[in-house]
Protein backbone atom coordinates (compact mmCIF):
# COMPACT_ATOMS: atom_id res chain seq x y z
CA UNK A 1 0.00 0.00 0.00
CA UNK A 2 1.27 3.31 -0.77
CA UNK A 3 -0.36 7.10 -0.62
CA UNK A 4 -0.10 9.28 -3.72
CA UNK A 5 -2.00 12.02 -2.68
CA UNK A 6 -4.47 13.46 0.39
CA UNK A 7 -6.99 16.43 -0.17
CA UNK A 8 -7.82 17.50 3.00
CA UNK A 9 -10.43 20.00 3.66
CA UNK A 10 -12.04 21.65 7.00
CA UNK A 11 -9.86 18.91 9.21
CA UNK A 12 -8.05 20.60 12.71
CA UNK A 13 -6.56 23.93 11.36
CA UNK A 14 -6.63 22.91 7.51
CA UNK A 15 -8.72 24.74 5.25
CA UNK A 16 -8.18 23.01 1.88
CA UNK A 17 -4.85 21.42 1.08
CA UNK A 18 -4.01 18.93 -1.59
CA UNK A 19 -0.17 16.98 -0.42
CA UNK A 20 1.38 14.43 -2.84
CA UNK A 21 3.99 11.88 -1.03
CA UNK A 22 6.85 10.20 -1.91
CA UNK A 23 6.59 6.34 -2.27
CA UNK A 24 8.54 5.71 0.28
CA UNK A 25 9.74 8.71 2.56
CA UNK A 26 7.98 12.09 3.21
CA UNK A 27 9.09 14.77 5.75
CA UNK A 28 6.68 17.61 6.32
CA UNK A 29 8.53 20.47 7.93
CA UNK A 30 6.86 23.87 9.18
CA UNK A 31 6.32 26.34 11.82
CA UNK A 32 4.64 25.27 15.18
CA UNK A 33 0.96 25.38 14.34
CA UNK A 34 1.48 25.13 10.55
CA UNK A 35 -0.25 21.68 11.17
CA UNK A 36 2.25 19.62 10.76
CA UNK A 37 1.08 16.96 12.95
CA UNK A 38 -2.38 17.80 11.87
CA UNK A 39 -1.81 16.01 8.63
CA UNK A 40 -0.88 12.95 10.21
CA UNK A 41 -4.12 12.69 12.40
CA UNK A 42 -5.75 13.23 8.88
CA UNK A 43 -3.42 10.21 7.17
CA UNK A 44 -3.97 8.45 10.47
CA UNK A 45 -8.75 8.91 9.96
CA UNK A 46 -7.81 7.54 6.19
CA UNK A 47 -5.75 4.64 7.26
CA UNK A 48 -8.28 3.87 9.77
CA UNK A 49 -10.69 2.71 6.67
CA UNK A 50 -9.01 -0.34 6.43
CA UNK A 51 -10.65 -1.42 8.98
CA UNK A 52 -14.51 -0.65 8.79
CA UNK A 53 -15.51 -4.56 7.63
CA UNK A 54 -13.01 -6.71 8.88
CA UNK A 55 -14.79 -7.50 11.47
CA UNK A 56 -11.76 -7.49 13.99
CA UNK A 57 -12.47 -5.21 16.63
CA UNK A 58 -10.05 -2.31 15.48
CA UNK A 59 -10.69 1.24 15.67
CA UNK A 60 -11.28 2.93 12.89
CA UNK A 61 -10.28 6.01 14.05
CA UNK A 62 -13.40 8.46 13.33
CA UNK A 63 -13.10 12.05 12.57
CA UNK A 64 -13.54 13.64 15.99
CA UNK A 65 -15.91 16.61 16.93
CA UNK A 66 -12.57 18.71 18.03
CA UNK A 67 -11.16 18.18 14.63
CA UNK A 68 -13.85 19.64 12.87
CA UNK A 69 -12.15 23.34 11.60
CA UNK A 70 -13.93 25.98 13.13
CA UNK A 71 -13.67 30.04 12.58
CA UNK A 72 -15.15 32.62 14.40
CA UNK A 73 -17.19 34.82 14.22
CA UNK A 74 -19.31 37.65 15.82
CA UNK A 75 -17.44 36.00 18.67
CA UNK A 76 -18.24 32.46 18.26
CA UNK A 77 -16.48 29.60 16.82
CA UNK A 78 -18.77 28.25 13.75
CA UNK A 79 -17.78 24.76 12.48
CA UNK A 80 -16.89 24.74 8.77
CA UNK A 81 -18.33 21.25 7.22
CA UNK A 82 -18.10 19.72 5.17
CA UNK A 83 -14.75 17.96 6.68
CA UNK A 84 -13.15 15.12 3.86
CA UNK A 85 -10.07 13.60 3.56
CA UNK A 86 -9.67 12.22 0.38
CA UNK A 87 -6.93 9.63 -0.36
CA UNK A 88 -5.81 8.47 -3.58
CA UNK A 89 -3.36 5.21 -3.06
CA UNK A 90 -1.90 2.26 -5.19
CA UNK A 91 -2.00 -1.30 -3.41
CA UNK A 92 -0.55 -4.39 -5.55
CA UNK A 93 -0.28 -1.84 -8.82
CA UNK A 94 -4.05 -0.92 -8.07
CA UNK A 95 -5.37 2.19 -8.24
CA UNK A 96 -7.65 2.87 -5.22
CA UNK A 97 -9.40 6.45 -4.33
CA UNK A 98 -11.77 6.36 -0.61
CA UNK A 99 -13.22 9.50 1.32
CA UNK A 100 -14.20 9.83 4.91
CA UNK A 101 -15.81 13.10 6.06
CA UNK A 102 -18.30 15.03 8.26
CA UNK A 103 -21.45 16.26 6.51
CA UNK A 104 -23.39 16.64 9.41
CA UNK A 105 -22.29 15.27 13.12
CA UNK A 106 -20.43 11.99 12.48
CA UNK A 107 -18.20 10.40 10.45
CA UNK A 108 -19.28 8.48 7.33
CA UNK A 109 -17.80 5.74 5.38
CA UNK A 110 -19.96 5.25 2.60
CA UNK A 111 -17.17 6.05 0.15
CA UNK A 112 -14.61 4.29 1.91
CA UNK A 113 -15.53 0.65 0.24
CA UNK A 114 -12.60 0.74 -2.30
CA UNK A 115 -10.24 0.63 0.83
CA UNK A 116 -12.78 -1.36 3.27
CA UNK A 117 -13.85 -4.06 1.12
CA UNK A 118 -10.32 -4.60 -0.24
CA UNK A 119 -9.34 -5.45 3.48
CA UNK A 120 -12.62 -7.27 3.78
CA UNK A 121 -11.52 -9.61 1.12
CA UNK A 122 -7.72 -10.02 2.46
CA UNK A 123 -9.08 -11.30 6.08
CA UNK A 124 -11.65 -13.72 4.19
CA UNK A 125 -8.33 -14.90 1.86
CA UNK A 126 -6.50 -15.37 5.15
CA UNK A 127 -9.07 -17.32 7.02
CA UNK A 128 -9.65 -19.48 3.88
CA UNK A 129 -5.65 -20.55 4.26
CA UNK A 130 -4.87 -18.27 1.05
CA UNK A 131 -1.73 -16.64 0.95
CA UNK A 132 -2.06 -13.08 1.52
CA UNK A 133 0.18 -10.21 2.58
CA UNK A 134 -1.25 -7.86 4.57
CA UNK A 135 0.00 -4.38 4.95
CA UNK A 136 1.47 -2.92 7.99
CA UNK A 137 -0.22 0.00 9.37
CA UNK A 138 1.43 2.05 12.46
CA UNK A 139 1.40 5.48 13.74
CA UNK A 140 3.65 6.69 16.93
CA UNK A 141 3.24 9.62 18.21
CA UNK A 142 5.07 12.51 20.27
CA UNK A 143 3.58 10.72 23.46
CA UNK A 144 5.67 7.22 22.50
CA UNK A 145 8.12 6.73 25.28
CA UNK A 146 5.93 8.04 28.42
CA UNK A 147 2.29 7.06 27.01
CA UNK A 148 1.92 3.39 26.55
CA UNK A 149 -1.15 1.00 26.01
CA UNK A 150 -2.25 -1.54 29.08
CA UNK A 151 -0.48 -4.86 28.43
CA UNK A 152 -1.87 -7.66 26.25
CA UNK A 153 -1.61 -11.12 26.67
CA UNK A 154 0.11 -12.26 23.60
CA UNK A 155 -1.76 -14.89 21.28
CA UNK A 156 0.07 -16.56 18.59
CA UNK A 157 -0.93 -16.39 14.64
CA UNK A 158 -4.70 -17.17 13.89
CA UNK A 159 -5.39 -13.72 15.83
CA UNK A 160 -2.13 -12.70 14.52
CA UNK A 161 -3.79 -10.40 12.49
CA UNK A 162 -5.50 -8.32 15.16
CA UNK A 163 -2.76 -8.45 17.55
CA UNK A 164 -0.62 -7.22 14.35
CA UNK A 165 -3.46 -3.87 14.34
CA UNK A 166 -4.21 -3.40 18.10
CA UNK A 167 -3.32 0.65 18.54
CA UNK A 168 -2.02 0.83 15.72
CA UNK A 169 -3.30 3.97 14.84
CA UNK A 170 -2.98 5.23 18.33
CA UNK A 171 -0.19 7.77 19.27
CA UNK A 172 0.99 5.78 22.26
CA UNK A 173 3.55 3.61 22.33
CA UNK A 174 2.99 -0.20 22.28
CA UNK A 175 6.24 -1.95 23.71
CA UNK A 176 4.80 -4.39 25.91
CA UNK A 177 3.15 -6.13 23.33
CA UNK A 178 6.83 -6.52 21.00
CA UNK A 179 8.46 -7.45 24.67
CA UNK A 180 5.84 -10.24 25.20
CA UNK A 181 5.76 -11.64 21.85
CA UNK A 182 9.58 -11.78 22.31
CA UNK A 183 9.24 -13.57 25.40
CA UNK A 184 6.92 -16.02 23.82
CA UNK A 185 8.86 -16.18 20.53
CA UNK A 186 12.20 -17.35 22.93
CA UNK A 187 9.90 -19.77 25.18
CA UNK A 188 8.89 -21.59 21.68
CA UNK A 189 12.29 -21.88 20.37
CA UNK A 190 13.36 -23.27 23.35
CA UNK A 191 10.85 -25.95 24.08
CA UNK A 192 9.87 -26.65 20.20
CA UNK A 193 12.97 -25.49 18.02
CA UNK A 194 10.44 -24.86 14.98
CA UNK A 195 12.64 -22.96 11.85
CA UNK A 196 9.95 -20.64 11.11
CA UNK A 197 10.13 -18.85 14.76
CA UNK A 198 13.79 -18.74 15.03
CA UNK A 199 13.49 -16.81 11.05
CA UNK A 200 10.80 -14.55 12.92
CA UNK A 201 13.29 -14.17 15.56
CA UNK A 202 16.56 -13.22 13.58
CA UNK A 203 14.73 -11.03 11.20
CA UNK A 204 13.24 -9.09 14.24
CA UNK A 205 16.84 -8.79 16.23
CA UNK A 206 18.22 -7.97 12.54
CA UNK A 207 15.85 -5.23 11.78
CA UNK A 208 16.69 -3.51 15.33
CA UNK A 209 19.87 -4.08 15.50
CA UNK A 210 20.43 -2.41 12.14
CA UNK A 211 18.77 1.09 13.45
CA UNK A 212 21.23 1.29 16.10
CA UNK A 213 24.82 2.97 15.14
CA UNK A 214 28.37 1.96 16.04
CA UNK A 215 27.09 -1.61 17.55
CA UNK A 216 25.95 0.10 20.77
CA UNK A 217 23.30 -2.42 22.07
CA UNK A 218 24.03 -5.64 20.68
CA UNK A 219 23.30 -9.64 21.84
CA UNK A 220 19.13 -9.07 22.68
CA UNK A 221 17.57 -11.60 24.54
CA UNK A 222 14.98 -12.00 27.06
CA UNK A 223 15.92 -12.57 30.62
CA UNK A 224 13.50 -14.40 32.58
CA UNK A 225 14.58 -13.35 35.91
CA UNK A 226 14.65 -10.03 35.58
CA UNK A 227 11.65 -9.96 33.00
CA UNK A 228 13.24 -7.76 30.72
CA UNK A 229 14.57 -7.33 27.56
CA UNK A 230 18.85 -7.40 27.69
CA UNK A 231 21.61 -6.22 25.65
CA UNK A 232 25.17 -5.63 26.20
CA UNK A 233 25.62 -1.34 25.82
CA UNK A 234 29.07 -0.28 24.56
CA UNK A 235 29.45 3.06 25.76
CA UNK A 236 31.66 6.12 24.75
CA UNK A 237 34.74 4.85 26.43
CA UNK A 238 33.88 1.27 24.75
CA UNK A 239 33.44 -0.30 27.91
CA UNK A 240 30.29 -3.19 27.80
CA UNK A 241 27.69 -3.41 30.24
CA UNK A 242 24.41 -5.39 30.50
CA UNK A 243 21.29 -2.87 30.38
CA UNK A 244 17.98 -3.82 29.94
CA UNK A 245 16.08 -1.86 26.96
CA UNK A 246 14.15 0.21 29.76
CA UNK A 247 17.34 1.29 31.22
CA UNK A 248 18.55 2.76 27.75
CA UNK A 249 18.84 6.68 26.90
CA UNK A 250 15.54 8.20 25.37
CA UNK A 251 16.64 8.51 22.13
CA UNK A 252 17.81 4.62 22.11
CA UNK A 253 14.69 3.37 23.26
CA UNK A 254 12.85 5.85 20.68
CA UNK A 255 14.38 4.15 17.64
CA UNK A 256 14.56 0.50 19.00
CA UNK A 257 10.70 0.91 20.29
CA UNK A 258 10.19 2.03 16.50
CA UNK A 259 11.99 -0.34 15.10
CA UNK A 260 10.91 -2.81 16.91
CA UNK A 261 7.04 -1.76 16.74
CA UNK A 262 7.53 -1.83 13.32
CA UNK A 263 9.41 -5.60 12.95
CA UNK A 264 6.65 -7.18 15.27
CA UNK A 265 3.54 -6.14 13.42
CA UNK A 266 5.26 -7.34 9.77
CA UNK A 267 6.31 -10.45 11.14
CA UNK A 268 2.44 -10.91 12.79
CA UNK A 269 0.73 -10.17 9.89
CA UNK A 270 2.64 -12.25 7.27
CA UNK A 271 4.37 -15.15 8.91
CA UNK A 272 4.17 -17.14 6.14
CA UNK A 273 7.16 -14.55 4.73
CA UNK A 274 9.35 -16.04 7.15
CA UNK A 275 13.18 -13.94 7.27
CA UNK A 276 11.95 -11.76 5.24
CA UNK A 277 8.78 -10.76 6.52
CA UNK A 278 10.03 -7.53 7.81
CA UNK A 279 11.27 -6.51 4.38
CA UNK A 280 8.76 -7.58 2.25
CA UNK A 281 5.61 -5.98 3.96
CA UNK A 282 4.41 -2.98 2.68
CA UNK A 283 2.60 -0.57 4.47
CA UNK A 284 2.23 3.02 5.77
CA UNK A 285 3.95 4.07 8.85
CA UNK A 286 3.59 7.86 10.57
CA UNK A 287 6.50 9.29 12.71
CA UNK A 288 5.68 12.35 14.87
CA UNK A 289 8.89 14.73 15.20
CA UNK A 290 11.05 11.56 14.07
CA UNK A 291 14.37 13.45 15.76
CA UNK A 292 12.44 12.84 19.02
CA UNK A 293 15.41 12.35 21.50
CA UNK A 294 18.16 11.88 18.87
CA UNK A 295 21.82 12.89 18.85
CA UNK A 296 22.37 15.25 15.85
CA UNK A 297 24.87 12.63 14.27
CA UNK A 298 21.86 10.24 14.47
CA UNK A 299 19.86 12.51 12.88
CA UNK A 300 21.58 12.80 9.96
CA UNK A 301 21.69 8.93 8.99
CA UNK A 302 18.13 7.56 10.63
CA UNK A 303 15.78 8.17 7.73
CA UNK A 304 18.13 6.22 5.54
CA UNK A 305 19.23 3.63 7.92
CA UNK A 306 14.77 3.24 8.13
CA UNK A 307 14.50 3.09 4.80
CA UNK A 308 17.13 0.47 4.51
CA UNK A 309 15.41 -1.35 7.51
CA UNK A 310 12.07 -1.54 5.68
CA UNK A 311 12.59 -1.07 2.27
CA UNK A 312 8.58 -1.63 1.07
CA UNK A 313 7.45 0.54 3.28
CA UNK A 314 5.96 4.07 2.84
CA UNK A 315 7.21 6.11 5.90
CA UNK A 316 5.37 10.03 6.44
CA UNK A 317 6.70 11.96 9.31
CA UNK A 318 7.99 15.20 11.24
CA UNK A 319 10.53 17.02 12.08
CA UNK A 320 12.09 20.17 13.48
CA UNK A 321 15.90 18.80 13.03
CA UNK A 322 17.97 20.68 10.23
CA UNK A 323 20.30 17.11 9.79
CA UNK A 324 17.29 15.35 9.22
CA UNK A 325 16.07 17.95 6.31
CA UNK A 326 19.72 18.32 5.15
CA UNK A 327 19.04 14.43 4.40
CA UNK A 328 16.83 14.25 2.31
CA UNK A 329 15.85 14.55 -1.27
CA UNK A 330 14.00 17.08 -2.58
CA UNK A 331 10.72 15.02 -3.68
CA UNK A 332 10.76 13.94 0.56
CA UNK A 333 10.49 17.23 1.84
CA UNK A 334 7.22 19.52 1.82
CA UNK A 335 7.65 22.38 3.49
CA UNK A 336 4.22 24.13 4.95
CA UNK A 337 6.06 27.88 5.24
CA UNK A 338 7.32 27.97 1.74
CA UNK A 339 8.03 26.36 -1.69
CA UNK A 340 11.91 25.76 -1.62
CA UNK A 341 13.48 23.56 -5.17
CA UNK A 342 16.62 23.27 -4.13
CA UNK A 343 17.47 19.59 -2.92
CA UNK A 344 18.15 20.27 1.06
CA UNK A 345 21.14 17.47 0.45
CA UNK A 346 22.86 20.04 -1.68
CA UNK A 347 23.06 22.56 1.25
CA UNK A 348 25.34 23.32 4.06
CA UNK A 349 23.13 23.10 7.66
CA UNK A 350 23.24 26.41 8.13
CA UNK A 351 22.10 27.14 4.58
CA UNK A 352 19.22 24.12 5.43
CA UNK A 353 18.26 26.38 8.39
CA UNK A 354 17.77 29.85 7.48
CA UNK A 355 16.55 28.68 3.71
CA UNK A 356 14.06 25.81 4.57
CA UNK A 357 13.54 26.69 8.73
CA UNK A 358 13.73 30.05 8.52
CA UNK A 359 15.78 30.37 11.37
CA UNK A 360 17.49 33.44 11.34
CA UNK A 361 21.50 32.79 10.98
CA UNK A 362 23.56 34.39 13.72
CA UNK A 363 26.66 33.15 11.18
CA UNK A 364 25.19 34.39 8.35
CA UNK A 365 25.01 37.78 9.63
CA UNK A 366 28.39 38.03 10.75
CA UNK A 367 29.76 36.84 7.28
CA UNK A 368 27.62 39.98 6.34
CA UNK A 369 28.97 42.21 8.75
CA UNK A 370 32.69 41.36 7.73
CA UNK A 371 32.03 41.40 4.25
CA UNK A 372 30.55 44.82 4.62
CA UNK A 373 33.41 46.58 6.63
CA UNK A 374 36.05 44.65 5.15
CA UNK A 375 34.51 45.75 1.26
CA UNK A 376 34.96 49.21 2.74
CA UNK A 377 38.33 49.36 3.59
CA UNK A 378 39.30 47.41 0.41
CA UNK A 379 37.44 50.40 -1.48
CA UNK A 380 38.77 53.10 0.90
CA UNK A 381 42.65 52.01 0.74
CA UNK A 382 41.69 52.23 -3.59
CA UNK A 383 40.69 55.66 -3.25
CA UNK A 384 43.74 56.13 -1.10
CA UNK A 385 42.22 57.45 2.12
CA UNK A 386 44.03 56.95 5.02
CA UNK A 387 42.80 53.75 7.10
CA UNK A 388 43.28 53.59 10.96
CA UNK A 389 44.91 50.98 12.14
CA UNK A 390 42.58 50.07 14.81
CA UNK A 391 39.71 50.02 12.01
CA UNK A 392 41.45 46.79 10.32
CA UNK A 393 42.16 45.02 14.55
CA UNK A 394 38.87 45.09 15.40
CA UNK A 395 38.10 42.76 12.08
CA UNK A 396 37.54 39.20 13.81
CA UNK A 397 38.69 37.14 11.16
CA UNK A 398 42.70 36.65 11.05
CA UNK A 399 42.74 35.74 7.46
CA UNK A 400 40.76 38.87 6.40
CA UNK A 401 42.95 41.19 9.00
CA UNK A 402 45.84 39.85 7.51
CA UNK A 403 44.92 40.42 3.79
CA UNK A 404 43.77 44.06 4.72
CA UNK A 405 47.36 44.71 6.37
CA UNK A 406 48.97 43.53 2.93
CA UNK A 407 46.20 45.48 1.09
CA UNK A 408 47.09 48.27 3.21
CA UNK A 409 50.78 47.81 2.43
CA UNK A 410 50.46 48.11 -0.95
CA UNK A 411 48.90 51.09 -0.94
CA UNK A 412 51.76 52.31 0.89
CA UNK A 413 50.34 53.27 3.95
Amino acid sequence: MKIDTIHIKNFKGIADKVFRLNTHFTVFIGDNATGKTSILDALAVSLGSFFIEMGIGINTRTIQPHEVRTINTNGQARPQLPVSIIVDATFNGKALSWKREILKQKTTSKDAKAISQLAENLMKQSRANNVVVFPVIAYHGTGRLWAEHEKTGFQKQGEGIKMAYNNCLSAKSSSKEFLEWYKTQEDSIAKFDQPLDKAHLKAFKKTVLSLIPDDRWQDMAFDRKEDELMGVFTDEKRQKHKLAYRQLSDGFRNIIGLAADIAYRCIQLNPHLGENAVTDTPGVVLIDELDLHLHPNWQRHVVADLKNAFPNIQFVATTHSPFIVQSLEADELINLDNNIETAPNDLSIDEVSTLFMGVKSEFSEKNADLEQKSTSIIQRLQANEPIDEQEINEISNPAVRAFLELTKMAHGQ
